[in-house]
């Protein structure tokens, strides 16, 4: 009876070891698999180039061209391009008109560079920065948050904007005309301030080769209560932009999954032990 009893007390202890391990080893895997699915969600970018010699577009998932490296169709980027991803098209003299492009995830950023041929953009889902650079000709549809307008670029903004800089690093020849209504209005030369524009009534902003024709009865030249989404000009943009951290010139796969994995056999491995050295001292307790 006296062994019963220290058994049992034995047996308590043992129990107050296996709760204190289990504590230990929840604090420890909770947080990574709070974060296994943010490690999962990595963003890539990918450019899309004419190329003269194959009389195509052609797509890397890099975020500028390179030409030693491997490049697909645009059934590559449609197969790979995802939310949260972001979008480098890349003209250059010659190019020729790139068809409508129908972009139905949301992206990061979309990015024109030298699309002379000029093209037309239709953001089915939300895109939260458009860049149009050097010497560009785009018309924007859809939802997007800030556009931006750089140099001798031409450019139609056809709905609602929260922020709109047209700024230059060369000459103020850039043609802007937007259609639906701005929140924020920048326009900089070489970075100095020349106007700002809130609320600007649509169909009413207009600049023509660099400079504003914006009747000012259409606009506030103080902020409102309704804040934009974005106040600080971008980085330069005189050589191609790299959008975004990518992960090379081939698919990767998701990650994440993996770690959940390795998390849970951590657990269970916590578990046996506690277990095994409850057995060994129950079986010296009884012995």
């Amino acid at each position: 009876m006296i062994k019963k009893e220290k058994g049992g007390f034995q047996m308590k202890k043992i129990n107050r070891i296996l709760a204190s391990l289990l504590a230990i080893a929840l604090v420890v895997l909770l947080p990574g698999l709070g974060t296994a699915k943010v490690k999962a969600a990595t963003s890539n970018t990918f450019t899309v180039k004419w190329i003269p010699a194959m009389n195509e577009w052609r797509v890397q998932m890099l975020s500028s061209w390179d030409e030693n490296r491997e490049n697909g169709d645009l059934n590559f980027l449609w197969g790979y391009l995802k939310e949260g991803d972001s979008l480098v098209v890349v003209g250059g003299e010659g190019s020729p008109k790139f068809d409508d492009l129908h972009i139905d995830r949301k992206l990061a950023n979309l990015t024109l560079y030298q699309m002379t041929g000029s093209i037309i953009v239709y953001a089915d889902q939300n895109i939260k920065d458009i860049y149009v650079l050097k010497g560009s000709v785009a018309s924007i549809h859809g939802s997007y948050d800030n556009v931006y307008v750089y140099d001798n670029s031409a450019c139609n903004v056809n709905n609602d904007v929260a922020y709109l800089y047209i700024g230059c690093e060369t000459k103020m020849e850039m043609n802007v005309n937007a259609l639906g209504t701005v929140g924020h209005c920048k326009i900089e030369n070489r970075g100095n301030l020349v106007k700002e524009m809130y609320n600007v009534k649509a169909n009413t902003l207009r600049v023509v080769n660099g400079e504003d024709k914006t009747d000012a009865a259409n606009y506030s030249t103080t902020a409102s209560a309704t804040p934009a989404t974005q106040t600080t000009t971008p980085a330069a943009t005189t050589t191609t932009p790299a959008a975004t951290t990518t992960t090379g010139g081939a698919v990767s796969p998701k990650t994440g999954e993996s770690n959940v994995m390795l998390l849970l056999f951590l657990g269970a491995a916590v578990c046996f032990a506690g277990s095994a050295y409850a057995r060994k001292k129950m079986a010296q307790t009884l012995s």
